[in-house]
């Protein structure tokens, strides 16, 4: 028996490996993975930021502009000769928003430190306003008010507690202690492992989501060759009993084979987590797969449905499933895809067993249609 299977699993294959829309389907994988691993190489940012500083004399306005632009940020940032440049690059799209500190930025922050309220020391330049930009007016904020923070503390102590004699020294020193050391936050998953920011590239993190969608592709795949060959009398010998197991072997083939390739390209990628970690996901996934596909492929019975059918689902997958964003507001929905499970398994055991169950349900229900379809059948 298992050398029959086995003969069966080889053949299957070398038939697949004849199909070029099969071999297209394969070729996907490199190129996704080549062309975000280059990607992630260059220059990147959710926001372009123009900077521009109306006296590069002021040490206090320079040290926050060097500051930003040697950090590793999602914010990437450009430094403008003048404020007329900084307009300019807003104007025609090659930057998103312009950061023009005033001439007089250490002063006018002492000022406005003094006087009890926030006078402007920095305008800032948009087309349009939008969640990216307010995010990166908060970063622009934290920036500035480590310093004014230090001005107001400063000009309270001397001016309002009347400690003119205390020194630059002693007041930066005392100031200081009360600095927190690190990072308030850290990044930890539920099964506890941590995220370094250094480590972080905010590129390749969808790359897990976009290649569970193509392995559901690759099911999807296996589902229309399998109804062209029920068409084309290929399971003419198979008993009709048993043409949901040939089914289901059939996508196990082709799955199988997508089930490499998507190992061997999280690695590629620099996504990997751990050798039993991503195989038992990936295990449970191809099954979730398996099972998702023929209850499609069964509710659709023709290939021109399914057809129909394939990427309004990948398109709903997209959405509804962790690939880019996380969102809460489709209710129970995600719960029906097989990815959705896959990528929220990777740190935390719990979906794991969720893949099980879902396997177990949707099986069934394929059992059920099957058996409904043929009811009348010998």
């Amino acid at each position: 028996m298992i050398g029959k299977i086995v003969k069966r699993y080889f053949l299957l294959n070398k038939r697949l490996f004849k199909k070029y829309s099969f071999l297209l389907i394969l070729c996907m994988v490199p190129f996704l993975v080549g062309g975000m691993n280059l990607l992630s190489q260059e220059e990147s940012g959710i926001v372009r930021i123009a900077l521009c500083l109306k006296n590069p004399e002021d040490e206090l306005a320079a040290g926050i502009a060097e500051n930003l632009m040697k950090k590793d940020s999602v914010l990437s940032y450009v430094l403008c000769e003048d404020e007329e440049e900084a307009r300019r690059q807003v104007t025609d799209y090659e930057a998103d928003v312009a950061w023009i500190f005033s001439e007089n930025f250490k002063s006018d922050l002492q000022k406005a430190a003094a006087d009890k309220r926030c006078e402007p020391v920095v305008t800032v330049v948009e087309r349009e306003d939008n969640v990216p930009l307010r995010f990166s007016r908060q970063i622009l904020v934290n920036k500035i008010y480590s310093d004014f923070s230090y001005m107001v503390y400063a000009d309270f102590i001397r001016d309002d507690m009347g400690l003119t004699e205390v020194s630059d020294a002693e007041l930066q020193a005392a100031y200081e202690k009360m600095f927190v050391e690190g990072s308030l936050f850290q990044m930890e998953y539920l099964d506890g492992q941590r995220e370094e920011a250094d480590d972080y590239n905010y590129l390749l993190t969808p790359i897990r989501g976009i290649l569970a969608l193509w392995f559901v592709l690759c099911g999807f795949a296996a589902s229309m060759y399998f109804i062209q060959d029920e068409r084309s009398g290929v399971f003419s010998r198979v008993a009709l009993k048993n043409r949901l197991w040939a089914a289901f072997g059939m996508h196990a083939v082709i799955l199988s084979d997508a089930a490499i390739v998507l190992m061997i390209a999280l690695k590629l990628a620099g996504v990997f987590t751990s050798w039993q970690r991503e195989l038992v996901g990936i295990l449970l996934f191809a099954g979730c797969t398996l099972v998702f596909c023929n209850l499609i492929r069964l509710l659709c019975r023709t290939p021109e449905r399914l057809g129909a059918c394939i990427p309004i689902l990948l398109m709903g997958m997209l959405a509804m499933c962790p690939v880019f964003i996380n969102s809460r507001s489709f209710g129970v929905l995600p719960y029906l895809l097989p990815p959705y499970y896959y990528l929220k398994s990777i740190h935390s055991t719990y979906y794991l067993y969720g893949m099980v169950i879902y396997i177990g349900v949707i099986f069934i229900l394929c059992v059920l249609i099957f058996l409904w379809r043929n009811r009348n059948k010998d």
